[in-house]
């Protein structure tokens, strides 16, 4: 869907650019022949005025004839006969406008634009004196050889210009749209995988109620039954809780309800809860480093932000390992570091930690439990609160996820 849609866009804004440039072309063209035309008028009222006229008020028709002006000036009495001009003026053949004429008797000064030979010129006729009127004809080659040079350089341009607009349109669409790219791909994947990780539960779930459906059980095997049933329950809630955290989490920061917690306090609570798993794996727990640190922050989310980066920690010491923890206040905030004993891991990978649904190498060949969204909804959480979160690992062979400048 999105990509019909940028091509859509990319030719509708491709289409407005030309069809932009083609009107600033043509409004340059038409100021253009206005400005030439004018210039042409001046001149043709400087030469009847400098010029010509004089010549006819003083009677000196030789002198006027004898001018070899590109201009051509003819000299008409009230009866439209052609008496005198410059150079040209027998040979110059053009059909006299008798309105024209006889609007500059009564002193109007109009032009025209009239086609002769294949060549088209500007006409204008005045009035001299109450005998004669002058008719002065500028041939108009130089104005249609810069409209043919425009057009021309316009030809050339405008190819130029589609390319262009093309691809800067293509860019700005791809550049404008990426935001909404990323939110389709982003539901795409999001119920791809929402789909996946409901229906193993789901399967498990209908599985063991036909199974056990299909027979008179006893009152024991009733309740293990409903024992597993109720554990499958308790995996979709909490998948549906994190979903929930997840849908959201591209468009807005979440709601935080801000109040001093005792983070020491969650993260010594999160310990304990994962006593057993840690004393079957006889993993070292070392909290010497976490600090008495109280918080303005939302303590629930912050809980399960860090419930699940223990989480995390937990499932991926090997037995015989360490987590190690830290907590302290920083200039602007809180600081927080868990680390713990892991297998080697590819750094391309650390990237996509952090992404949700993914899983690592690690995790799929050691076969942990778990949906990939730990360490996503942890960061979401973190981020809400204006800090931020990195992994890195050591040449020890330690994991560590650093938290900065959290509940500033």
């Amino acid at each position: 869907m999105i990509k019909p849609t940028q091509k859509r866009l990319t030719v509708i804004f491709t289409t407005i650019i030309i069809v932009f440039n083609i009107l600033i072309m043509v409004v340059c063209f038409n100021t253009l022949n206005r400005s030439l035309l004018n210039s042409l008028k001046n001149h043709i009222n400087d030469e009847v005025e400098d010029a010509f006229n004089r010549l006819v008020r003083e009677g000196d028709f030789k002198t006027l004839e004898s001018l070899r002006e590109d201009d051509i000036f003819q000299v008409y009495n009230r009866e439209g006969q052609l008496v005198s001009g410059t150079y040209k003026f027998r040979s110059f053949n053009l059909p006299l406008n008798r309105a024209l004429l006889a609007g500059a008797f009564r002193g109007e000064q109009k032009y025209e634009t009239v086609k002769y030979k294949n060549d088209r010129y500007l006409v204008s006729y005045v009035q001299i004196n109450e005998q004669y009127a002058g008719r002065i004809s500028l041939a108009l080659t130089a104005l249609f050889e810069y409209e043919k040079n425009f057009w021309h350089l316009a030809a050339i341009m405008l190819p130029i210009v589609l390319v262009i607009s093309f691809f800067v349109s293509k860019y700005l669409v791809r550049h404008a749209m990426k935001p909404i790219a990323d939110v389709f791909a982003f539901q795409e994947n999001f119920s791809s995988n929402v789909t996946h990780e409901l229906r193993t539960p789901l399967a498990s779930l209908k599985g063991n109620l036909e199974v056990t459906l299909r027979k008179e059980r006893s009152s024991e095997e009733y309740k293990e039954v409903l024992s597993l049933g109720l554990r499958e329950v308790d995996r979709i809630v909490e998948l549906i809780n994190n979903l929930y955290m997840l849908a959201s989490s591209k468009f807005k920061p979440l709601e935080i309800v801000r109040k001093n917690a005792d983070l020491k306090m969650i993260m010594i609570e999160a310990i304990e809860s994962y006593g057993p798993q840690i004393s079957r794996k006889n993993i070292n727990a070392d909290m010497t480093a976490v600090a008495a640190v109280s918080c303005p922050c939302d303590e629930g989310l912050m809980r399960r932000a860090i419930y699940n980066l223990i989480d995390n920690a937990v499932k991926y010491t090997p037995p015989g390992g360490t987590i190690r923890l830290g907590l302290n206040h920083n200039g602007s905030g809180v600081s927080m570091t868990i680390s713990n004993t892991c297998d080697s891991i590819n750094r391309d990978e650390i990237k996509n930690f952090f992404e949700p649904f993914y899983r690592g190498e690690n995790a799929l060949r050691r076969d942990v439990d778990g949906k990939g969204l730990g360490l996503y909804i942890a960061r979401y959480i973190i981020r809400s609160h204006g800090g931020d979160i990195a992994m890195k690992t050591s040449e020890d062979g330690m994991c560590t996820i650093e938290i900065s400048h959290c509940g500033k």
